[in-house]
């Protein structure tokens, strides 16, 4: 009966949904795949599109169109970073052979001998 009574002045919610994180999910996902190259970009803001997407549907069973764009850019912004930078790194080891002929590589580059580059690290500290 007490809550009979209190539950009639209830205003029904029509939909559940959190429009703003919809919105925010579509937006990271956008970002997220524009920013591929920027793994310092991409990744978190793919991540936080497809947390921001599945925490949009406050309890329904179903994805809403925004939140849906928003998921599926950010699975696809996540997964396109990883391969790439997996891609890079394995062109890379091909190309020198072992981890060991990147940093000669890059210390040729650099002009600097690795161990060198790491005792500066160390001293500076």
């Amino acid at each position: 009966m007490y809550n009979e009574y209190y539950n009639q002045y209830e205003k029904p919610r029509e939909n559940p949904r959190s429009e703003p994180m919809e919105y925010a999910s579509l937006i990271l996902g956008i970002v997220a795949l524009v920013g591929c190259t920027c793994i310092y970009l991409s990744l978190p803001c793919g991540a936080i599109a497809i947390i921001l997407a599945t925490l949009s549907r406050s309890g329904e069973m179903a994805y809403g169109s925004k939140a849906q764009a928003g998921l599926m850019l950010g699975i696809f912004a996540l997964v396109f970073t990883v391969l790439l930078y997996g891609v890079s790194f394995a062109a890379l080891l091909y190309e020198y052979g072992s981890i060991e002929g990147i940093l000669d590589a890059y210390s040729e580059l650099a002009g600097m001998d690795y161990n060198e580059l790491l005792q500066q690290l160390y001293q500076s500290r």
